[in-house]
């Protein structure tokens, strides 16, 4: 199994691109043997200011997980879209 995290600018273009790698059908459903996980776009609390007052980043392009057997054609397909989190917002069990 491979894990992949994805980022793309909106869901429109993240979904383009996973139904042109194939991981996904027409209709937005994972394909057999692949697990999606769109996260889409969050916030982080990254710490606190001297009133105590949460300091907030937010991460506005639309994020997504995979996790599967990929061809290497569709890992290669997704390549543009990966990023490494240093801390995952959400992860696989």
């Amino acid at each position: 199994m491979i894990d992949l995290y994805l980022m793309a600018a909106t869901e429109k273009a993240m979904t383009a691109a996973l139904t042109a790698a194939g991981v996904i059908n027409d209709e937005g459903f994972p394909v057999a043997g692949v697990s999606l996980d769109h996260i889409g776009p969050f916030s982080r609390v990254t710490g606190y200011d001297k009133a105590d007052e949460p300091i907030v980043v937010s991460y506005p392009e639309w994020h997504t997980n995979l996790r599967g057997s990929f061809t290497d054609e569709q890992i290669a397909a997704l390549e543009p879209l990966s990023v490494q989190p240093t801390v995952p917002h959400r992860v696989w069990a």
